[in-house]
This record gives C-alpha cells, structure tokens and sequence, in this order.
C-alpha cells in the first residue's frame, strides 16, 4: 500500500512539474488578433466624401509615422506626412493640378531626384531650395490622373491596430461602441506577447469605421514564457508602441496652401522636416 501510495505521489509531483516545464516552454492557447476577423468585420476608415484625418505611430518614444489629411467635397485635398522625420505635402486644387512639397536628403539624393523631375513629361519642377544637407523641391502635376491618396493613407494607422485583439466594453448615445485592447499571447505561427496594453478604440457598430484611437502596448516577439521572460532580461524583441487616430466626417474648410501655386511663396522648406 505504501508503494502504491508512494506511486500515486510521484506520479501527481511529475505531472505537476510536466505542467510547470510546459507553461515556461510554450503558451497553452493563443487569442485571435483583430486582423484574422473576416475584412467586413476589420477597423477600417470611413467612406465620407469629405473628410479629415489625423494619425499618429509613436514606437520607444520617437514618432515613426505621422500623418493630416483632408478631402473636400469638390475634389479638392491634401495630406501631409512625416516618417522618419522626413516630411511631404500634397495638395490637389479643385480644377485638377496636384503639387508636391518634399524634402530630400542628401546631396547625392537631391541631384538623383532632379535628374528623374527633368526627365518626367508629366511633372513641373516649380521651385527649389537648399538648407544645409537638405533640399526641398515644390512640382506641379497636371496631366494624368491622380488619385485621392488620403484614404490609403489613413488605412495605414487602421491597421495598425489589428495586432491586438480587442473586447467591446459600451456603446454610447451617439452608437459608437468603444473597444479595449486585450493583452495576450497571439499569432499562433509568429507567436508574439502584448502586454502593458492601455487606450480605447472607438468605431461605429455596423461599419467598423474607426472614429478615433489611442492605444498602447508592448510588444515582444517570442515562441515561449522562457523567451519571453529571456527578452524582458536583455531587452531585445520587445518593443513598445503607441497609435493614435481620429477621422472626422464633418465637411473641412481646405485652404489652397500658400506653396502650392505657379508663383508661390518664398519660403519652400517643409515644417519639421530634415
């Protein structure tokens, strides 16, 4: 009986230490993230025809990507973006001419760019301008079509909320539902950890539309606890990150920048740019 019994013990003890070893080794269940819903079921943008937006992707405190835009409702727009501190405008006017504004850095750069702009039947360099490594070029477009690039644009900040999964938490009187980042284990076959998750997004129930986002989490990369907890020591392949968003389906006043013309202003260099 004591043999049996003694058994039994060293039976339960292993199976408990089996258990042990495999949470450390590998995650038991992975929560599905936003991006495996059907694409009906997804965040998306809103489908307004006229519009304005905003986005932000802040990732360790630096800001990635960030992004304004509008469309008005006579074919006018306009979207300005910055990555990796390096900003560019576009405006297109009601009759149809599109103008860039760009930065670029770089001498070598810079004459690369000119040599393709001297070369383009379709592009008007209009002005040029210099400002240490960086020079800033304005073009006009006026043949071919152009398409709205806003949309696109904003689409980017959109998906970038689909690493997480989320849970529905209310629905308020105008009936946008807020929903809750979730932290969890996900990607089943790239098994990634979001945790410190915080923020709220904010969508319209039947479309998914987003209305505005500011989410938080960190993100760490592993394919189990031991890696993990290993990455959380040596702090590689965890990364913390910031998205912010907010689409506003009210008809902009969009205001024909004061560089985007023949003549033009004097000043051509782009705000926070290089």
């Amino acid at each position: 009986m004591r043999n049996r019994t003694a058994g039994l013990l060293i039976a339960g003890l292993a199976a408990v230490c089996l258990a042990l070893v495999c949470s450390v080794a590998y995650p038991f269940s992975f929560a599905e993230p936003h991006g495996a819903n059907p694409s009906g079921e997804r965040f998306g943008v809103g489908d307004a025809d006229a519009y304005s937006a905003t986005g932000r992707i802040v990732v360790e405190g630096e800001t990635r990507l960030a992004f304004e835009g509008a469309v008005a409702a006579d074919g006018a727009w306009y979207q300005r973006v910055v990555q990796n501190g390096v900003a560019s405008e576009r405006y297109r006017s009601p009759n149809g001419s599109v103008y860039r504004r760009f930065t670029v850095r770089g001498v070598e750069a810079a004459e690369e760019r000119r040599a393709e702009l001297a070369e383009s039947e379709r592009v008007t360099l209009l002005r040029e301008s210099r400002d240490g490594d960086c020079v800033t070029f304005v073009t006009e477009r006026t043949t071919g079509p152009e398409g709205e690039p806003v949309t696109g644009t904003a689409s980017v900040f959109v998906n970038n909320l689909w690493v997480a999964g989320y849970e529905a938490t209310s629905t308020d009187a105008s009936d946008v539902t807020t929903y809750r980042p979730r932290a969890d284990w996900y990607g089943e076959r790239a098994p990634y950890r979001l945790t410190d998750v915080s923020g709220t997004v904010r969508a319209d129930p039947e479309t998914d539309a987003v209305v505005a986002a500011n989410v938080s989490w960190r993100l760490t990369r592993a394919d189990s606890y031991a890696q993990y907890l290993l990455a959380g020591v040596l702090g590689t392949g965890t990364t913390a990150s910031r998205t912010t968003f907010a689409y506003d389906a009210t008809t902009p006043e969009l205001e024909r920048p004061a560089w985007a013309t023949e003549e033009g202003a004097n000043a051509t260099s782009v705000p926070g740019g290089c």
